[in-house]
């Protein structure tokens, strides 16, 4: 054997143990990763806990309820495949908030009300809605009214705005972490989730219509003094215009466009940036209602040949021949949509209904059933 072929122990030892230590040092960074990892981990769960921070982030471009749903009482709305509701109670003193899992009719009551609740809206893991209350009305109007906040499944309620909102306004709208209301002197306001920061957003004197995160359309007298008119203006700026010569009602911004009913009490639609009128329908819709590219309305199944029977009707953007989707025995004072599901009142000479009719199969779940003329 050749001397350069003796294997040198040292230089043998010295090179496992230069290995041992890299094995070490890669062993320990991968702990110590992992350490910070679980810590911010634990971070991040313990401010979700205390502040929804989290949820609030992933949420900050939400929207709580849908502006059709609002103007239309907003009796519902939806979290992943839930739907939450108001119903009134089995003595029909109170209404209540319930949960129901889409396609099911198996429902829980998570929250036991006053007089009424409106305006149910989500963003993140909370729910808030409007309590009316006129049973011990601490107000000057003599109704009770409060903006609710608690978690999907009724806990940790908490009063965010306590009596300071119009007491014949009750809607409110969620939008970018920012709750949406009018106040005690008609004007329009915001404040934040918990109910802090509020700001003047619109002195109109007159209350709102309809808003989303770029555009709020909102009434105002009239000169000589004759009626409302319908104004819109940026959120964020001055410049306002009117949207016709006079008043509309149901005003929903959908895309591109405003959906309204005009003065003739005819569907219409304008661009959201001006122009002409589109008159849609040449007869009465009611309790309007815009979701999946598609409206829905309330109107009579043959005003002209006296069939007063009312119907729920589907229709395109752009007009056309609407669809019949249901005959209900009576008139439904909310149409809202939910999903694929519209949701809403129905009532024969003895009972009432709130059911939830599916617009891809036409089944019908019925969610709840009272007998108006024991209450």
């Amino acid at each position: 054997m050749n001397h350069s072929d003796e294997i040198n122990e040292d230089e043998v030892f010295e090179k496992k143990e230069s290995k041992l230590k890299i094995g070490e040092f890669f062993k320990n960074k991968i702990i110590i990763t992992i350490l910070v990892i679980i810590l911010i981990l634990a971070i991040l769960v313990t401010l979700q806990i205390k502040t929804s921070m989290i949820s609030n982030l992933f949420s900050r471009n939400q929207v709580g309820n849908s502006i059709g749903n609002i103007i239309n009482c907003g009796y519902s709305v939806e979290k992943d495949d839930t739907i939450y509701y108001v119903s009134p109670d089995e003595n029909m003193y109170a209404t209540q908030i319930s949960r129901v899992k889409k396609g099911s009719n198996e429902s829980q009551i998570i929250y036991q009300g006053a007089y009424d609740i409106r305006a149910l809206n989500i963003v993140g893991n909370k729910l808030y809605f409007i309590s009316i209350s006129a049973e011990h009305g601490e107000d000057e109007d003599g109704i009770d009214n409060k903006i609710y906040k608690m978690d999907l499944d009724g806990s940790n309620l908490t009063v965010i705005n306590d009596n300071e909102f119009a007491y014949d306004y009750y809607d409110m709208h969620i939008i970018k972490n920012n709750i949406y209301y009018v106040g005690t002197d008609f004007n329009v306001y915001k404040m934040n989730l918990n109910g802090e920061n509020r700001q003047l957003v619109a002195e109109t004197g007159t209350g709102y219509l309809a808003i989303n995160h770029k555009y709020i359309i909102y009434n105002k007298d009239n000169e000589d003094g004759s009626d409302y008119i319908t104004y819109i203006r940026p959120l964020n700026g001055t410049e306002e215009r009117a949207i016709t010569s006079s008043r509309i009602t149901s005003p929903i911004l959908y895309k591109e466009y405003i959906y309204y009913i005009n003065s003739d009490k005819h569907l219409a639609k304008m661009a959201i940036t001006g122009g002409d009128e589109k008159e849609l329908t040449d007869y009465t819709v009611y309790n309007m209602n815009i979701a999946n590219d598609s409206i829905y309305y309330l109107n009579y199944k043959n005003e002209e040949s006296e069939n007063y029977s009312v119907s729920i009707f589907k229709l395109g953007l752009d007009g056309g021949e609407p669809e019949e989707i249901k005959e209900l025995s009576n008139y439904s004072s909310f149409l809202n949509i939910i999903d694929c599901y519209v949701y809403y009142m129905d009532m024969n000479e003895e009972k009432a209904f709130i059911n939830l009719i599916n617009l891809n199969d036409s089944k019908e779940i019925q969610l709840h059933e009272w007998n108006y003329k024991e209450g």
